[in-house]
């Protein structure tokens, strides 16, 4: 039973939900509604007078225990926390062009800035190379970090939109690290301008939330919610409806976290962060908005507060929240259990197959991987399940051929350059049974293995000899065999010619799966690694698994890629074309408010004279002039997305520069193509790329 509950009467966004003690005493909650605006619900506040709703100078009134927050502009992140030595938590909100520090005592703006990147994600936290608390905006490919005036002291480069960021002590160092979840499934940990942990999910990248012991939480757009304990995976576990919101709260009163997981469906639920095991669950009449942890009733305890899409707000105290059981279930739960049990040990004494075994193969060939499987003597293959993340649309591929044979082959494509773990359970037994025995096994395929090694290409272009990444790694040849011999699916291990003109040299060509392309990866007996390719994207994958392998902290390189430098000048043109044209648009709007206002003002004139005629031709005008300004913010809009999109561009480009340095020359590259992007200078854009 819940500790308290109540109805607010308003429409929630969800996952816009937030709490903070904007008086530094009490707890206050914040959601975002649909039109735009910032419901405010005080609990204990006091009203200045018995009028019932109290007018104000700033942007907020309250009317009771509610006070609404007029933005303007659909809410695309929410959260709360405190700058400096001020125990007041400010309200940070954040939407497609700006954010607003807000102080909701004071009723005015901390700051207000505009983002070119936009903001979809935010967070208020001390990271551990920086000296205060900062607000981390995570926007367009990029993550800002802002101080308390609103001042950028800190900007990074994403691979795609950031949906996601959270403080947290990943490497157990004591100080917080910056994580990122982002458009492109990736999970980052990042350091200042080190990566220090990089894991692809198989959807958008959603929410983050920390846990006990270096343990955090991670919701994707697919209805997946895991746990990760520093940078392995404890579990996860997936369902058909969304997750809104994650929170680490102890349901149970044992003094440990549990994750707390609510869903579209308007279920909740409570799960041990070790194991996954639910231990408490609810329904509501309607989604869930927010799930948010909360001294609500000034018990000096927080209370775990729930808040549905339509207003329904519950709150439970720790210890009070788990479900318990009773006789007659739990005795039912034991019975069902044991009657599986039985069925499978009468199944495993049935299978009493002679040489039954399966051989499962790994190899590249005709544009995929290939997984083959073999069944032993007089065996057959009924039935292969596989499951691989990221690889099949809905995570697992089920094969069942019409006709079972001894053979069976399953084709993969990885859609990414990574390690994927792929787990296998195949179906075998002899013609006619119905009875089989079950197979499972769990491989890793490599890195790189959507790409097969070829001979020297008879069709290689001459004119491309020169492009690709040049860099030092100091490393012997016998480490970087090594490495390619793990991240690459190869029929045979490589080998250094030991004798002859390439002596402690290697020269390896590849093709990949995915577009055909031919690269060539080469290195010479100090360590001098040269990659021909005409892929940026291919060779930062390559520089960074071969730094992480190798432990490099520290790698300069010389690139050059003249299709990516032809994308990013064309990119950096429009940006600064379509600036121009916002500036007009800008202009004529303003023209257009002003007429517009003139118009109303002869109106009022009008009606208030009691001139008919007047006030029809007024409105006329007024019709006219609305339709224009309609017509130019649907222009601006459209601008507005081409900008948007010029700006991811621009963003990508940077970080795969970036990617093809290690520490503190991949922060260099990124500096100085930040700064050739702001001054508008394609050259110096180039130079940045080329040589970081």
């Amino acid at each position: 039973m819940p500790t308290f509950s109540l109805q607010l009467q308003k429409l929630i966004q969800p996952g816009y939900v937030v709490s903070g003690k904007f008086d530094g005493s009490h707890a206050c909650l914040a959601a975002a509604t649909p039109s735009g605006n910032i419901l405010v619900h005080s609990p204990h506040r006091q009203p200045a007078s018995n009028i019932e709703v109290e007018q104000s100078q700033g942007k907020l009134a309250w009317s009771g225990e509610l006070a609404k927050l007029q933005i303007g502009k659909q809410v695309t992140a929410l959260c709360t926390g405190h700058f400096g030595e001020d125990e007041r938590d400010v309200l940070l909100v954040g939407t497609a062009t700006h954010v607003l520090a807000y102080l909701i005592e004071d009723n005015a703006d901390l700051f207000y800035k505009e983002m070119r990147d936009g903001v979809h994600s935010a967070v208020i936290g001390k990271l551990g190379w920086l000296s205060s608390q900062v607000a981390v905006i995570g926007g367009n490919c990029s993550v800002t970090v802002l101080d308390s005036q609103g001042t950028e002291i800190y900007w990074t480069v994403m691979g795609d939109l950031v949906t996601s960021v959270m403080v947290f002590d990943f490497d157990g160092d004591g100080c917080n690290e910056l994580l990122a979840g982002t458009e492109d499934f990736e999970v980052r940990a990042q350091k200042e301008d080190s990566v220090l942990w990089e894991m692809k999910e198989t959807a958008p990248v959603t929410a983050l939330t920390p846990l006990p012991n270096r343990q955090f939480a991670y919701a994707v757009r697919n209805g997946t919610v895991g746990v990760y304990e520093s940078n392995q995976r404890l579990w996860r576990v997936k369902s058909k409806h969304r997750v809104v919101a994650i929170r680490g709260f102890d349901v149970n009163g044992d003094g440990i976290a549990e994750l707390v997981t609510g869903w579209s469906s308007g279920k909740v639920d409570a799960r041990t962060a070790k194991t996954g095991d639910v231990i408490f669950r609810i329904q509501l009449n309607a989604g869930i908005a927010g799930v948010i942890d909360a001294d609500y009733r000034r018990t000096g305890r927080s209370d775990l507060v729930i808040l549905s899409a339509t207003g329904e707000l519950r709150g439970y105290a720790s210890g009070s929240a788990v479900d318990t059981l009773e006789a007659g279930e739990i005795k039912r739960d034991l019975m069902l259990k044991k009657q599986a049990l039985q069925l499978e040990l009468q199944q495993r004494a049935s299978i009493t197959y002679q040489d039954s075994r399966l051989i499962i193969d790994i190899s590249s060939s005709r544009g995929a991987v290939r997984l083959n499987f073999a069944s032993g003597p007089g065996l057959l293959v009924y039935c292969a399940i596989v499951f691989a993340e990221g690889v099949f649309e809905g995570e697992t591929l089920v094969s069942h051929p019409s006709k079972p044979r001894g053979e069976l082959e399953i084709e993969l494509k990885p859609p990414n350059n990574g390690p994927i773990d792929i787990h296998v359970k195949a179906c075998v037994g002899p013609p006619g049974t119905d009875v089989f025995q079950v197979f499972e096994q769990t491989r890793q395929l490599p890195r790189f293995c959507m790409y097969e090694v070829t001979g020297h290409p008879e069709n290689f272009s001459e004119d491309i000899q020169g492009y690709g990444v040049i860099a030092d790694v100091a490393e012997r040849a016998q480490r970087i065999i090594l490495w390619l011999n793990q991240c690459f699916l190869l029929s045979e291990e490589l080998e250094i010619p030991e004798e002859g003109p390439n002596a402690g040299s290697i020269e390896l060509w590849l093709r990949g799966f995915r577009d055909n392309k031919i690269h060539c990866f080469r290195s010479t007996p100090t360590g001098k690694i040269n990659i021909e390719t005409e892929d940026a994207a291919f060779a930062g994958d390559i520089i960074q698994s071969l730094a992480t392998y190798l432990g490099l902290r520290e790698l300069s390189s010389e690139a050059k890629f003249p299709t990516e430098e032809q994308r990013m000048t064309e990119a950096l043109e429009r940006v600064k074309g379509l600036k121009e044209v916002e500036s007009k648009l800008q202009a004529e709007v303003a023209g257009g408010l002003t007429q517009l206002k003139d118009l109303v003002i002869r109106l009022e004139d009008a009606r208030i004279l009691e001139d008919v005629e007047n006030m029809k031709k007024r409105l006329v005008q007024l019709r006219s002039v609305n339709g224009d300004l309609i017509r130019e913010h649907e222009i601006r809009m459209k601008s507005h997305g081409e900008f948007t999109a010029a700006l991811k561009e621009l963003n990508v480009g940077v970080q795969r520069a970036s990617r093809l340095r290690v520490g503190r020359a991949a922060a260099n590259a990124v500096s100085r193509c930040r700064s050739a992007i702001h001054a508008e200078n394609p050259k110096a854009l180039i130079l940045a790329i080329r040589h970081g």
